[in-house]
């Protein structure tokens, strides 16, 4: 698992690379800032109901789940569920095949 600082970092390295000098690089602050801007929109965009679609990479959607009857466990207590918002992931047939690699199937004899 990667938490949010090693993921700043590793962008602030990749968009560095090649720069020399205090003036020509990104700050890991400037960095922060774009990434918890990008977050906190995608965030908004979810709560209002809109899907999010990065091209190469996947789609989010929001969709409510309806109401529903349950049971708690260790009472056996009938109970109902509220409706709630739940996020979707779909991952891009791009990412998929980068995360799966190239891999050919061969016919095995038997």
């Amino acid at each position: 698992m990667i938490v949010k600082t090693e993921l700043i970092t590793k962008v602030w390295e990749k968009v560095n690379i090649g720069k020399v000098g205090r003036k020509e690089r990104l700050r890991k602050e400037d960095i922060e800032k774009i990434i918890n801007t990008m977050f906190d929109e995608m965030t908004e965009c979810m709560i209002e109901g809109e899907d999010i679609r990065i091209d190469g990479f996947g789609k989010f959607s929001s969709n409510i789940r309806k109401r529903r009857k349950g049971v708690n466990p260790k009472t056996q207590e009938p109970l109902m569920y509220p409706e709630r918002r739940v996020i979707k992931f779909d991952v891009s047939v791009i990412t998929d095949k980068k995360i799966k690699g190239d891999k050919k199937y061969e016919r095995v004899q038997g």
